[in-house]
């Protein structure tokens, strides 16, 4: 009788020691992102050489995605967008959140393939009322990291979300 209790009870650990342990993984959010949204069409516009706009409409509003070179020599490049008309900090919350999200992607490829840049940077804006709320930053982080390509990693640093090439690319402008 002991061997068959003793034969029960490693069945029964090597059971559970297969269950997932959570820990900090239920703090993810690794259902989202999987790519069933289909995003918005979008419009380039190279402004000048270190700014370029992207527009893209949704149902009711219409957007601008503003990409800056901060540092053109680092090839350092920062996001922001919002609805035309508003303020980069305005929290639209219209139920369109994954369209919207595979836009923002979609123009990130686009920006990666065309730009190349080393490091591109930006920050989900969250309502002023909710500080501590970091919800749309997670929802970004996990979408973005999911789906970025293999030659770019995807970290947070502070409220930012951070988009590095793997392999840098020297800037091919002459330091002053």
């Amino acid at each position: 009788m002991a061997d068959i209790n003793k034969i029960i009870q490693e069945e029964i650990m090597n059971t559970v020691a297969n269950y997932p342990q959570f820990g900090d993984r239920l703090k993810s959010i690794s259902e989202v992102g999987e790519g069933t949204s289909a995003a918005y069409p979008y419009q380039f516009d190279n402004t000048s050489f270190n700014e370029v706009h992207y527009y893209f409409s949704t149902e009711e509003d219409d957007y601008d995605v503003q990409i800056n070179n901060v540092d053109m020599y680092a090839g350092i490049w920062d996001m922001q967008f919002g609805t035309i008309g508003g303020d980069v900090k305005d929290v639209i919350n219209r139920g369109r959140m994954y369209k919207v999200m595979a836009t923002i992607l979609k123009i990130i490829t686009n920006f990666l393939d065309n730009f190349k840049p080393n490091v591109l940077k930006f920050k989900p804006e969250k309502d002023e009322e909710l500080q501590d709320d970091n919800r749309r930053l997670n929802l970004y982080m996990e979408y973005v990291k999911k789906n970025m390509r293999p030659d770019y990693f995807v970290y947070q640093y502070g409220e930012y979300i951070v988009v590095e090439r793997k392999i840098k690319v020297k800037s091919n402008i002459p330091r002053l």
